[in-house]
């Protein structure tokens, strides 16, 4: 009987209209989803390609013309000289024998790289950058400008497949479900039904397998195709575990809204008012409750603002380029046989730039680390009050099966400070020696490479979303079930 009833719901839901449209517009949904993500790091990747080979570039050339120089010394018998800092084309040792002037004025490109995933959602990666350049510049001057995008469109997030999942889905589900038993009821047809030997629960299961088949067949199948089509690392076990987390969420977020409706139903109203009372279900728990989270977090843990952040910086800047001149000048004035020479005043006065960035960093440090810890504290808070829908949980989940969270960026951000400190320690103190750099020097250059995080710890932060959401749907499906006893088969 049970197989039977599955069966005939199958075949109606089949012939119906309306379930057509709205499984096209899921996938046209889906479809476009992919494609705009997609269209999100390709658009980052090629930044990042076309300027590191800018900067590689300008290195290549810088080296090719040291392989001449030490050519030409080697010949002539003499010995290398240090260049002064020169930004015109003249005589004398070429600048990349200057420390100095190739660790501060070329640029090496710290990428994030994707994961195999990461189309899926793009989370955190539109509010942050994948590439940052390291110099023996200030290194916080250069991340403090992530948000290069429309500040509207970040308000209101990208559309993409998590969006799709979140947002939409939700809504095709409620359209399939919304008259499970009250259509029936009013129809007349319920009561004959429970006249054969099924019970109501039956019932509701059988009507739930129906759309739940169909609903995830299509889910899951373009979830598959928007892998193989916009996916990346497809033969990496990694890329794969994480899509059956993502397989896992997203059923376990589907089976939420059908129970939810199985709720609704119970409570015997009509057609018209279950849709009202699901429809205010949505707008609480994927909106309201979101944003009341959000506000809360940045109520209790404001983060200084960035304008702040930004005038602190400017401030410090222009502080030290103050002292600079006037220390500078106070000492050529007193010490005027030291006044160096066009060349040595070069390289001095670039000593100076680099100790000016490097108080300039000191200076603004503490607001920065305080505007990261406050980041944090608010990520730990939203991590912490995710229960309370799941809408919180299937993003926060979305995010790390594709590699956008916030902490795996704060894990590169901590790579590109190391990187920053090596660069620096390379070329600081030859430059300060002035030692002129060599063609084998410059194979010791430091290069950057993200280690990714091992898989454990996404699983760690990816654990309290999937089990708070299976905690949620067993609980929300076996109140709903057991309050399909009190309903009323026929109409009063």
């Amino acid at each position: 009987m049970y197989s039977l009833i599955v069966a005939h719901e199958t075949r109606t839901l089949a012939k119906t209209p309306s379930l057509l449209w709205i499984l096209l517009l899921l996938t046209a949904a889906i479809a476009f989803g992919a494609w705009a993500s997609s269209s999100v790091f390709e658009r980052q990747s090629q930044g990042a390609t076309a300027i590191s080979n800018y900067e590689n570039g300008m290195r290549t050339k810088m080296h090719d013309d040291l392989a001449k120089y030490e050519e030409k010394v080697k010949a002539s018998g003499g010995k290398m000289e240090f260049a002064a800092v020169n930004h015109a084309p003249g005589e004398g040792p070429p600048q990349a024998t200057n420390a100095g002037a190739v660790g501060s004025e070329t640029e090496s490109f710290a990428v994030l790289p994707p994961t195999g995933l990461a189309a899926l959602s793009i989370g955190q990666s539109d509010l942050n950058l994948n590439y940052i350049p390291v110099s023996m510049k200030n290194i916080i001057d250069a991340t403090k400008d992530n948000e290069i995008e429309n500040p509207v469109n970040l308000k209101a997030g990208s559309f993409d497949i998590a969006f799709v999942i979140i947002f939409l889905l939700p809504i095709f589900i409620m359209a399939m479900s919304y008259d499970l038993l009250s259509s029936e009821k009013e129809r007349g047809t319920l009561a004959m039904v429970m006249s054969h030997p099924i019970s109501l629960r039956k019932l509701m299961a059988s009507k739930l397998v129906s759309r739940i088949a169909i609903l995830l067949a299509v889910v899951i199948a373009f979830g598959v195709g928007a892998v193989m089509a916009v996916g990346s690392e497809l033969n990496q076990a990694e890329t794969w575990a994480r899509f059956g987390f993502w397989l896992g969420a997203t059923v376990l977020y589907s089976i939420f809204w059908f129970a939810l409706a199985v709720l609704v139903n119970a409570a015997g109203k009509s057609s018209a008012t279950n849709g009202i009372v699901l429809a205010g279900s949505w707008l609480a728990f994927v909106v309201v409750i979101p944003t009341i989270v959000s506000v809360v977090t940045s109520t209790l843990y404001p983060a200084p603002s960035r304008l702040d952040f930004i005038a602190a910086s400017r401030e410090a800047q222009t502080a030290a380029e103050f002292e600079r001149m006037k220390a500078l000048d106070q000492y050529y004035y007193d010490h005027l046989e030291l006044v160096p020479g066009g060349e040595d005043k070069a390289n001095d006065f670039l000593t100076l730039s680099l100790a000016n960035n490097a108080s300039i960093e000191k200076a603004i440090k503490p607001l920065y680390d305080e505007f990261q810890n406050q980041l944090n504290r608010q990520e730990d808070a939203v991590t912490k009050f995710q229960f309370v829908s799941p809408a919180i949980m299937m993003q926060l989940a979305m995010n790390e099966v594709a590699g956008t969270s916030a902490d795996r960026y704060e894990n590169f951000m901590k790579q590109v400070f190391k990187f920053h400190a090596q660069w620096g320690e390379f070329f600081t103190g030859r430059f300060l020696k002035r030692d002129p750099l060599t063609t084998e020097e410059w194979k010791q250059i430091p290069t950057f490479k993200y280690v990714e995080e091992p898989f454990s710890d996404v699983l760690a932060r990816l654990m309290p979303s999937l089990l708070g959401l299976l905690v949620v749907v067993a609980a929300l499906t076996a109140f709903a079930f057991s309050s399909l006893r009190k309903y009323r088969v026929a109409a009063r």
